[in-house]
C-alpha cells in the first residue's frame, strides 16, 4: 500500500501527551516465544493511556502475527524484518504499508562462496521463506520453501535474506560492499547469523516514519531491546531502555537498563510510561 502525503496545512497537530513505545519481541517481550501476562498486562495499560505501541521486530510479517494475538493488538502498527515491513494492524488484519525490497544476490553469492554448506533464505512476505536447505526448526517464521537451485533465491527482490553458517559475522563487512545492510542476528549463536536487508533500511528508518505518520513529538519516543538490531533504535529514541541480560556493547548503547527478561524488565519500562501523566 503506497500512503500519500498530506499537505502540511492539512497534517493533524502533534499530540501533546502521546507517546510512542517501540518494543523488540524475542529476548525482550517474548522468552522461547512465551509473553507472561504481567508483560501483556503493562502492554495494555499503556494502550489505554492513548500512547502508540509499535512492535519493532525481526521477525517475518508471518511470525509476528501471534504475538500480536498474545498482546491483544488491535490497531496500530508493526514493523518487522528489521525495518524492511510496515504493517497496519487493523481487527484481525494485517495490511502492509511499505516493504522494502533489494537485489540479494550478489552477496547471497559472496556468503556462498565463502561457505558453500551456508544456509541461506529470502523472505516470501506473508509466508516464509525460499531456502537452499532446510533451517533448523525454530530459526525461521512460517513455511520453508526448498528451492532446487540457488539462483532461484534472488530471482526476485526480497525484504530481508538470511545467511547462517559457523563465524559468518566474520564477513558481515565483506557483504556490504554488496549494497546491503548487514545485521547480525542471535537466533542460533553469536556469530553465525547475518539478517540481510535494503541498504540503510533499520528499525530506527521505519520508526522514524511510523513517528511522522501518528503525529509523536520526537522527545516523547521510547525503545526497549536487547540485540544487535536494536542498537539503531536506540539511536532514534529519545528514551532508549536495553534489557539487562542484552551484550555489553548493547547495553553501552543505550541510555538505560532495565531488568531482564526473567525479572520482567520490559513490563517495569512499560508501567513506567503508563504512569506518566
Amino acid at each position: 500500500m503506497t500512503l500519500k502525503t498530506m499537505p502540511t496545512s492539512h497534517r493533524p497537530a502533534l499530540t501533546p501527551a502521546a507517546r510512542l513505545v517501540a518494543l523488540d519481541v524475542d529476548g525482550t517481550l517474548a522468552q522461547a516465544g512465551f509473553i507472561p501476562d504481567i508483560t501483556v498486562a503493562a502492554v495494555q495499560a499503556v494502550l489505554a493511556k492513548a500512547h502508540h505501541v509499535v512492535l519493532a521486530t525481526g521477525r517475518s510479517l508471518v511470525g509476528v502475527a501471534p504475538i500480536i494475538r498474545r498482546l491483544g493488538l488491535r490497531r496500530g502498527r508493526v514493523i518487522c524484518s528489521n525495518g524492511a515491513v510496515t504493517a497496519w494492524i487493523n481487527g484481525s488484519r494485517l495490511v502492509i504499508e511499505d516493504a522494502v525490497r533489494f537485489d540479494a544476490g550478489p552477496a547471497l553469492q559472496r556468503a556462498s562462496d565463502a561457505d558453500p554448506d551456508a544456509l541461506l533464505a529470502t523472505e516470501v512476505l506473508g509466508k516464509g521463506y525460499r531456502v537452499s536447505g532446510r533451517f533448523p526448526d525454530g530459526l525461521l517464521n512460517g513455511r520453508q520453501y526448498v528451492v532446487e537451485h540457488e539462483r532461484d533465491l534472488w530471482e526476485t527482490p526480497t525484504t530481508r535474506a538470511v545467511v547462517h553458517a559457523p563465524d559468518v559475522t566474520a564477513i558481515a563487512r565483506e557483504l556490504r560492499w554488496f549494497d546491503v545492510t548487514t545485521t547480525p542476528g542471535s537466533v542460533a549463536g553469536p556469530d553465525d547469523w547475518i539478517d540481510l536487508t535494503a541498504p540503510n533500511v533499520s528499525k530506527a528508518t521505519a520508526l522514524e516514519a511510523v513517528r511522522r505518520r501518528v503525529r509523536v513529538a520526537q522527545e516523547h519516543t521510547i525503545a526497549v531491546g536487547d540485540g544487535h538490531n536494536d542498537v539503531p533504535m536506540f539511536e532514534w529514541a529519545a528514551r532508549a531502555v536495553a534489557m539487562g541480560h542484552a551484550p555489553a556493547e548493547v547495553r553501552k548503547a543505550a541510555g538505560e537498563v532495565c531488568g531482564s527478561i526473567t525479572e520482567h524488565g520490559a513490563a517495569d519500562v512499560l508501567r513506567s510510561v503508563a504512569a506518566v501523566r
